[in-house]
């Protein structure tokens, strides 16, 4: 087994039998071995790598890893290249270190601070020796042009702060050390996250819509009642497949007070749930069927068993049991075809 690291000043690779790769100057070189087991080489891998929680002055970047996490950080840099490393001059703190569980879980959010307003920087993560992106451009993040608490008109903003139960796959306990991350498509690429019961009383994780920054104006968005966001768990290693450990939820955004302006703590609302069944599952204002057909994915499903089925969405089980089975299909079939 070969390790291929592109070095982005050269544009060769490093190709090592047992070693892992690292970026020293600019350059991609050949550094100590990765962690060797019983039964050989056992090398980490990432994915789910996001930047989020970006700000004039600081951003994080998240992922997750397939085994346990005990040693990461990131590196970032004024240039594409990566040949010039600010990461010296910066603060980098690995915040996941400090939330019980996140790190056995494999999962990983490393804040950034002391950025400039308004400018791209360039992110490489490492795991446990391992660095991403192992090929290709390096991650690349915009900083807040400013930061303001009004609209363009004078307006407050008064964004609410959010709160969402995280639980584990069986939908009973809290998932301890699992991170939210909320995003809201239609204003900003960059998410908000935030881990189980930072904040608030497990299983509940807690973001502020105030820090969102707008694509649009690089400044502060305002949130208004109704608008889509999608919230995914991620959940690590409670999941033996990975491939299904981050569990995607669409809803909308609360109405909250405007008069005066002021900011509440509320909890996300369901989508168009016509008769108080949530079926909408998409957000489009619709039970049609593009949600029929995600709820054909759905259907058969289970979080009873053994080992909780990861793919299980209860957002599909609109008859709570546990199971998405022919009651739950007979539920969306009476609301199949109504509209908003």
């Amino acid at each position: 087994m070969s390790i291929r690291q592109s070095n982005k000043t050269t544009g060769g690779w490093c190709v090592t039998p047992l070693l892992a790769c690292r970026r020293v100057w600019g350059m991609v070189v050949a550094v100590a071995p990765l962690w060797m087991g019983a039964a050989g080489l056992s090398e980490a891998a990432v994915r789910d790598v996001v930047i989020a929680d970006v700000s004039t002055r600081a951003f994080s970047v998240i992922w997750v890893s397939d085994q346990p996490v005990t040693d990461t950080t990131v590196r970032v840099y004024a240039d594409g290249n990566g040949s010039s490393d600010l990461t010296p001059e910066l603060t980098v703190e690995v915040t996941s270190a400090l939330i019980p569980s996140a790190h056995d879980l494999g999962i990983v959010k490393v804040d950034v601070w002391g950025l400039q307003a308004s400018t791209t920087y360039f992110v490489e993560t490492e795991t446990d020796g391992l660095v991403y992106p192992a090929s290709g451009p390096l991650l690349e993040v915009t900083t807040a042009a400013a930061a303001t608490a009004a609209n363009l008109d004078g307006t407050p903003i008064a964004n609410d702060l959010l709160i969402h139960d995280l639980l584990a796959p069986d939908g009973g306990a809290p998932a301890n050390g699992a991170l939210l991350v909320l995003k809201v498509p239609s204003l900003s690429q960059y998410p908000l996250t935030a881990f189980v019961a930072d904040g608030v009383a497990a299983p509940g994780t807690v973001v502020d819509l105030s820090n969102l920054v707008s694509d649009a104006t690089g400044t502060n968005a305002q949130v208004t009642g109704g608008t889509v966001i999608e919230i995914s768990e991620y959940r690590g290693l409670l999941c033996t497949n990975l491939d299904d450990q981050k569990l995607v939820r669409l809803r909308r955004a609360p109405d909250h007070e405007e008069t005066p302006a002021i900011s509440e703590a509320e909890v996300p609302s369901t989508c168009f749930a016509p008769g108080g069944t949530a079926a909408d599952f998409n957000c489009d204002g619709a039970v049609n069927p593009v949600d029929f057909n995600e709820f054909l994915i759905k259907f058969g499903l289970s979080n009873n068993g053994a080992v909780p089925d990861c793919r299980f969405n209860p957002d599909f089980d609109l008859a709570p049991d546990g199971q998405i089975d022919p009651v739950d299909f007979n539920e969306f079939l009476i609301v199949f075809g109504t509209t908003e």
